[in-house]
Protein backbone atom coordinates (compact mmCIF):
# COMPACT_ATOMS: atom_id res chain seq x y z
CA UNK A 1 0.00 0.00 0.00
CA UNK A 2 1.71 3.32 -0.94
CA UNK A 3 1.98 5.84 1.57
CA UNK A 4 -0.19 8.61 2.16
CA UNK A 5 1.53 11.76 1.20
CA UNK A 6 2.69 13.38 4.39
CA UNK A 7 0.31 16.70 5.11
CA UNK A 8 1.76 20.53 4.57
CA UNK A 9 3.29 21.29 7.69
CA UNK A 10 1.71 24.67 8.82
CA UNK A 11 4.01 27.96 9.42
CA UNK A 12 3.42 31.00 11.43
CA UNK A 13 5.54 32.81 8.91
CA UNK A 14 2.77 34.46 6.84
CA UNK A 15 1.40 35.62 10.25
CA UNK A 16 4.55 37.16 10.84
CA UNK A 17 5.00 38.78 7.80
CA UNK A 18 1.59 39.94 8.00
CA UNK A 19 2.40 41.41 11.68
CA UNK A 20 5.12 43.20 10.72
CA UNK A 21 4.30 44.73 7.97
CA UNK A 22 4.75 48.37 9.63
CA UNK A 23 7.75 47.65 9.97
CA UNK A 24 8.05 47.06 6.62
CA UNK A 25 6.58 50.17 5.49
CA UNK A 26 8.83 51.98 8.07
CA UNK A 27 11.66 50.61 6.36
CA UNK A 28 11.00 51.73 2.76
CA UNK A 29 9.81 55.20 4.21
CA UNK A 30 12.87 55.83 5.82
CA UNK A 31 14.77 55.09 2.85
CA UNK A 32 12.79 57.67 0.69
CA UNK A 33 13.29 59.88 3.27
CA UNK A 34 17.25 59.19 3.28
CA UNK A 35 16.59 59.55 -0.74
CA UNK A 36 18.63 56.24 -0.53
CA UNK A 37 17.56 54.82 -4.61
CA UNK A 38 18.40 58.11 -5.25
CA UNK A 39 21.99 57.83 -4.34
CA UNK A 40 22.46 54.50 -5.97
CA UNK A 41 20.98 55.54 -9.30
CA UNK A 42 23.60 58.30 -9.00
CA UNK A 43 26.76 55.36 -8.51
CA UNK A 44 26.97 55.39 -5.19
CA UNK A 45 26.96 51.42 -4.50
CA UNK A 46 28.36 50.49 -1.15
CA UNK A 47 26.92 51.57 2.30
CA UNK A 48 29.73 53.41 3.01
CA UNK A 49 29.36 56.05 -0.12
CA UNK A 50 25.38 56.15 0.17
CA UNK A 51 25.67 56.88 3.65
CA UNK A 52 27.62 59.58 3.13
CA UNK A 53 25.63 61.15 0.37
CA UNK A 54 22.67 60.72 2.59
CA UNK A 55 24.50 62.10 5.86
CA UNK A 56 23.71 59.07 7.95
CA UNK A 57 25.82 56.62 9.84
CA UNK A 58 27.60 53.27 8.21
CA UNK A 59 26.05 51.15 10.99
CA UNK A 60 22.67 52.26 9.85
CA UNK A 61 22.51 52.24 6.28
CA UNK A 62 24.19 49.15 6.02
CA UNK A 63 21.28 47.64 8.10
CA UNK A 64 18.87 49.63 6.10
CA UNK A 65 19.85 48.54 2.75
CA UNK A 66 20.24 45.10 3.90
CA UNK A 67 16.76 44.98 4.71
CA UNK A 68 15.90 46.69 1.57
CA UNK A 69 17.46 43.84 -0.18
CA UNK A 70 15.23 41.58 1.65
CA UNK A 71 12.08 43.37 0.76
CA UNK A 72 12.85 43.05 -2.85
CA UNK A 73 13.71 46.76 -3.33
CA UNK A 74 17.70 46.45 -3.94
CA UNK A 75 20.12 43.77 -5.19
CA UNK A 76 23.43 42.95 -3.06
CA UNK A 77 26.64 41.48 -5.08
CA UNK A 78 29.38 41.47 -2.79
CA UNK A 79 29.16 44.61 -0.74
CA UNK A 80 27.62 46.81 -3.88
CA UNK A 81 24.01 48.07 -3.98
CA UNK A 82 22.26 48.17 -6.77
CA UNK A 83 18.14 48.87 -7.91
CA UNK A 84 15.82 46.54 -9.10
CA UNK A 85 13.21 47.68 -11.34
CA UNK A 86 10.69 48.76 -9.89
CA UNK A 87 12.55 50.64 -7.79
CA UNK A 88 14.51 52.28 -10.57
CA UNK A 89 11.42 53.04 -11.97
CA UNK A 90 8.81 54.34 -8.86
CA UNK A 91 11.47 55.46 -6.08
CA UNK A 92 14.22 57.78 -8.31
CA UNK A 93 13.44 61.03 -7.10
CA UNK A 94 14.11 62.77 -11.13
CA UNK A 95 12.24 60.20 -12.87
CA UNK A 96 8.51 61.61 -13.98
CA UNK A 97 7.54 58.13 -12.35
CA UNK A 98 8.70 59.07 -9.00
CA UNK A 99 6.08 57.95 -6.07
CA UNK A 100 8.20 58.73 -2.95
CA UNK A 101 6.28 61.23 -2.44
CA UNK A 102 3.36 58.62 -1.44
CA UNK A 103 5.11 57.84 1.94
CA UNK A 104 4.31 61.14 3.08
CA UNK A 105 0.73 60.96 2.73
CA UNK A 106 0.36 57.53 3.81
CA UNK A 107 2.14 58.44 7.18
CA UNK A 108 -1.16 60.82 7.63
CA UNK A 109 -2.97 57.66 8.44
CA UNK A 110 -0.32 55.50 10.26
CA UNK A 111 -1.45 56.92 14.01
CA UNK A 112 -4.85 56.45 12.64
CA UNK A 113 -4.64 52.94 12.24
CA UNK A 114 -3.73 51.83 15.82
CA UNK A 115 -7.48 52.77 16.38
CA UNK A 116 -8.72 50.28 14.12
CA UNK A 117 -10.22 47.94 16.66
CA UNK A 118 -12.62 51.02 18.36
CA UNK A 119 -13.51 51.89 14.84
CA UNK A 120 -14.59 48.39 14.10
CA UNK A 121 -16.21 48.12 17.21
CA UNK A 122 -18.25 51.47 16.95
CA UNK A 123 -18.77 51.49 12.76
CA UNK A 124 -17.87 54.90 13.35
CA UNK A 125 -14.31 56.71 12.02
CA UNK A 126 -12.08 57.63 14.89
CA UNK A 127 -10.47 60.92 13.31
CA UNK A 128 -13.09 61.87 10.62
CA UNK A 129 -11.23 64.18 8.04
CA UNK A 130 -12.50 66.76 6.33
CA UNK A 131 -11.22 70.24 5.02
CA UNK A 132 -12.64 72.15 8.03
CA UNK A 133 -10.43 70.17 10.88
CA UNK A 134 -7.73 68.46 9.42
CA UNK A 135 -8.15 69.67 5.63
CA UNK A 136 -4.91 72.40 5.27
CA UNK A 137 -2.66 69.45 6.51
CA UNK A 138 -4.09 66.26 5.34
CA UNK A 139 -5.06 67.19 1.54
CA UNK A 140 -2.35 69.17 -0.04
CA UNK A 141 0.10 66.33 1.66
CA UNK A 142 -2.56 63.40 0.30
CA UNK A 143 -2.79 65.07 -3.70
CA UNK A 144 0.96 65.73 -4.23
CA UNK A 145 2.10 62.77 -3.07
CA UNK A 146 -0.42 60.41 -5.15
CA UNK A 147 -0.27 62.35 -8.08
CA UNK A 148 2.33 60.62 -10.72
CA UNK A 149 -0.09 57.24 -10.00
CA UNK A 150 -3.31 58.95 -10.83
CA UNK A 151 -1.72 60.99 -13.40
CA UNK A 152 0.14 58.04 -15.25
CA UNK A 153 -3.38 56.30 -14.45
CA UNK A 154 -5.48 59.33 -16.53
CA UNK A 155 -2.95 59.18 -19.43
CA UNK A 156 -3.36 55.67 -20.21
CA UNK A 157 -7.55 56.51 -20.04
CA UNK A 158 -6.73 59.26 -22.58
CA UNK A 159 -4.17 56.99 -24.73
CA UNK A 160 -7.06 54.37 -24.61
CA UNK A 161 -9.26 56.05 -26.36
CA UNK A 162 -10.15 55.94 -30.28
CA UNK A 163 -9.41 59.35 -31.86
CA UNK A 164 -13.34 60.02 -32.78
CA UNK A 165 -13.98 59.83 -29.22
CA UNK A 166 -11.08 62.00 -28.07
CA UNK A 167 -12.15 64.65 -30.60
CA UNK A 168 -15.40 64.94 -29.01
CA UNK A 169 -14.13 65.79 -25.97
CA UNK A 170 -14.23 69.89 -25.53
CA UNK A 171 -15.70 70.75 -21.98
CA UNK A 172 -14.50 68.80 -19.19
CA UNK A 173 -15.73 68.53 -15.16
CA UNK A 174 -13.49 67.51 -13.14
CA UNK A 175 -15.20 66.59 -9.93
CA UNK A 176 -13.46 67.03 -6.18
CA UNK A 177 -10.31 67.73 -8.43
CA UNK A 178 -7.61 67.94 -5.78
CA UNK A 179 -4.13 68.18 -7.85
CA UNK A 180 -6.15 68.09 -11.16
CA UNK A 181 -3.94 64.54 -11.96
CA UNK A 182 -7.12 63.07 -13.60
CA UNK A 183 -8.17 65.96 -15.97
CA UNK A 184 -4.91 67.12 -16.74
CA UNK A 185 -3.85 64.36 -19.22
CA UNK A 186 -7.19 65.12 -20.98
CA UNK A 187 -5.81 68.51 -21.14
CA UNK A 188 -2.67 68.12 -22.27
CA UNK A 189 -3.65 65.86 -25.00
CA UNK A 190 -6.35 67.39 -26.76
CA UNK A 191 -5.62 70.88 -26.72
CA UNK A 192 -9.04 72.36 -27.25
CA UNK A 193 -10.38 71.22 -24.49
CA UNK A 194 -11.83 73.76 -21.83
CA UNK A 195 -12.04 72.18 -17.83
CA UNK A 196 -14.00 73.11 -14.89
CA UNK A 197 -12.84 71.78 -11.57
CA UNK A 198 -15.40 71.67 -8.49
CA UNK A 199 -13.54 71.45 -5.07
CA UNK A 200 -12.89 73.34 -1.62
CA UNK A 201 -11.52 76.86 -1.79
CA UNK A 202 -8.47 74.92 0.22
CA UNK A 203 -7.87 72.95 -2.37
CA UNK A 204 -7.61 75.65 -6.01
CA UNK A 205 -4.31 76.71 -5.26
CA UNK A 206 -3.26 72.98 -5.58
CA UNK A 207 -5.18 72.34 -8.85
CA UNK A 208 -4.00 75.89 -9.72
CA UNK A 209 0.00 74.85 -9.31
CA UNK A 210 -0.28 71.56 -11.55
CA UNK A 211 -2.16 73.35 -13.87
CA UNK A 212 0.46 75.67 -14.04
CA UNK A 213 3.26 73.07 -14.50
CA UNK A 214 2.17 71.49 -16.71
CA UNK A 215 1.43 74.45 -19.00
CA UNK A 216 -2.50 74.03 -19.66
CA UNK A 217 -3.44 76.80 -16.67
CA UNK A 218 -5.16 79.06 -19.08
CA UNK A 219 -7.92 76.87 -20.14
CA UNK A 220 -8.81 75.84 -16.12
CA UNK A 221 -11.61 77.20 -14.62
CA UNK A 222 -12.06 76.88 -10.61
CA UNK A 223 -15.20 76.48 -9.02
CA UNK A 224 -14.98 76.43 -4.99
CA UNK A 225 -17.80 74.72 -3.05
CA UNK A 226 -18.89 71.75 -1.08
CA UNK A 227 -19.91 68.49 -4.09
CA UNK A 228 -23.49 67.99 -2.21
CA UNK A 229 -24.71 71.57 -2.56
CA UNK A 230 -23.02 72.54 -6.14
CA UNK A 231 -25.22 72.07 -8.75
CA UNK A 232 -23.23 70.72 -11.90
CA UNK A 233 -25.56 71.73 -14.72
CA UNK A 234 -27.63 70.36 -17.27
CA UNK A 235 -26.22 68.86 -20.69
CA UNK A 236 -22.76 70.97 -20.60
CA UNK A 237 -20.00 68.52 -20.48
CA UNK A 238 -18.37 66.21 -23.06
CA UNK A 239 -16.57 64.31 -19.67
CA UNK A 240 -17.37 64.47 -15.84
CA UNK A 241 -14.52 62.92 -13.61
CA UNK A 242 -14.59 61.44 -10.50
CA UNK A 243 -11.40 60.28 -9.90
CA UNK A 244 -11.15 58.75 -6.29
CA UNK A 245 -14.10 60.41 -4.82
CA UNK A 246 -17.10 58.11 -4.36
CA UNK A 247 -15.30 56.13 -1.63
CA UNK A 248 -14.96 59.01 0.69
CA UNK A 249 -18.87 59.98 0.15
CA UNK A 250 -20.70 56.62 0.75
CA UNK A 251 -23.39 55.17 -1.18
CA UNK A 252 -25.89 57.83 -0.59
CA UNK A 253 -23.96 60.57 -1.96
CA UNK A 254 -21.89 58.73 -4.18
CA UNK A 255 -25.12 57.70 -6.06
CA UNK A 256 -25.63 61.59 -5.76
CA UNK A 257 -22.90 62.42 -7.31
CA UNK A 258 -23.27 60.21 -10.53
CA UNK A 259 -26.74 61.01 -11.19
CA UNK A 260 -25.69 64.72 -11.04
CA UNK A 261 -23.05 63.95 -13.00
CA UNK A 262 -25.52 61.92 -15.67
CA UNK A 263 -27.09 65.10 -15.73
CA UNK A 264 -24.13 67.80 -16.56
CA UNK A 265 -23.32 65.35 -19.56
CA UNK A 266 -24.41 66.05 -22.87
CA UNK A 267 -25.79 63.46 -24.88
CA UNK A 268 -23.12 61.23 -25.74
CA UNK A 269 -20.65 62.54 -23.19
CA UNK A 270 -18.63 60.01 -20.73
CA UNK A 271 -18.44 59.99 -17.08
CA UNK A 272 -15.23 58.77 -16.19
CA UNK A 273 -14.50 57.19 -12.57
CA UNK A 274 -11.52 56.39 -10.79
CA UNK A 275 -12.18 53.84 -7.36
CA UNK A 276 -10.42 50.91 -5.85
CA UNK A 277 -12.74 48.14 -6.92
CA UNK A 278 -13.07 45.08 -5.05
CA UNK A 279 -14.36 41.50 -6.87
CA UNK A 280 -18.05 41.23 -6.17
CA UNK A 281 -17.54 38.51 -3.54
CA UNK A 282 -15.77 40.96 -1.81
CA UNK A 283 -12.81 38.23 -1.11
CA UNK A 284 -9.62 39.93 -3.59
CA UNK A 285 -8.11 41.88 -4.37
CA UNK A 286 -6.33 42.90 -0.18
CA UNK A 287 -5.71 46.88 -1.00
CA UNK A 288 -9.48 48.00 -2.30
CA UNK A 289 -10.64 45.92 0.63
CA UNK A 290 -7.88 47.36 2.96
CA UNK A 291 -8.99 51.09 1.87
CA UNK A 292 -12.52 50.27 2.68
CA UNK A 293 -11.10 49.70 6.76
CA UNK A 294 -9.45 53.24 6.18
CA UNK A 295 -12.79 54.76 4.96
CA UNK A 296 -14.10 53.05 8.01
CA UNK A 297 -11.08 55.03 10.25
CA UNK A 298 -11.70 58.47 8.77
CA UNK A 299 -15.24 58.74 7.44
CA UNK A 300 -18.76 58.76 8.45
CA UNK A 301 -20.13 56.98 5.39
CA UNK A 302 -16.82 56.11 3.23
CA UNK A 303 -16.60 52.52 1.61
CA UNK A 304 -15.22 50.96 -1.63
CA UNK A 305 -17.72 49.32 -3.91
CA UNK A 306 -17.69 46.57 -6.44
CA UNK A 307 -18.33 46.71 -10.29
CA UNK A 308 -21.54 44.86 -10.31
CA UNK A 309 -22.21 47.66 -7.54
CA UNK A 310 -21.25 50.66 -9.63
CA UNK A 311 -22.83 49.08 -13.10
CA UNK A 312 -26.09 49.25 -10.89
CA UNK A 313 -25.61 52.91 -9.85
CA UNK A 314 -25.15 53.97 -13.56
CA UNK A 315 -27.86 51.92 -15.14
CA UNK A 316 -30.27 53.16 -12.74
CA UNK A 317 -29.00 57.14 -13.46
CA UNK A 318 -29.47 56.45 -17.10
CA UNK A 319 -26.48 55.54 -18.53
CA UNK A 320 -26.85 53.58 -21.81
CA UNK A 321 -23.57 52.05 -21.71
CA UNK A 322 -20.70 50.96 -18.95
CA UNK A 323 -17.23 49.42 -18.97
CA UNK A 324 -13.82 49.06 -17.50
CA UNK A 325 -10.37 50.45 -18.73
CA UNK A 326 -7.27 48.73 -17.84
CA UNK A 327 -4.66 51.06 -16.09
CA UNK A 328 -1.46 50.95 -14.61
CA UNK A 329 -3.50 51.24 -11.25
CA UNK A 330 -4.92 48.74 -8.43
CA UNK A 331 -8.27 49.12 -10.07
CA UNK A 332 -9.50 50.10 -13.59
CA UNK A 333 -11.22 52.75 -14.09
CA UNK A 334 -14.94 52.66 -15.09
CA UNK A 335 -16.31 54.78 -18.01
CA UNK A 336 -20.11 55.23 -18.72
CA UNK A 337 -21.48 56.71 -21.55
CA UNK A 338 -25.02 58.62 -21.59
Amino acid sequence: MARKANKAVLSPNVIMEELTGGWRAQTLSAAIELDVFSHIAAGKRTAKEVAGAAGASLRGMASLLDALVGLGHLRKTGARYSLQPVAAAFLVRSKKTYMGAAAESLSLTWDVWKHLAEAVRTGHPYEAVDVAKRGKEFFPKLVAGIFPGNFAASSAAVSSLPGKERREIHRILDVAAGSGAWSLAFAQAIPEARVTTVDFPEMTPITRGFAEKLGVAGRYEYHEGDLRQTDFGQDIYDLVILGHIIHSEGEKHGKELIRKSYAALRPGGMLLIAEFVPNDTRTAPSFPLLFGLNMLLQTEEGNVFTLREYRAWLKAAGFRKVKTVPVPAPSPLILATK
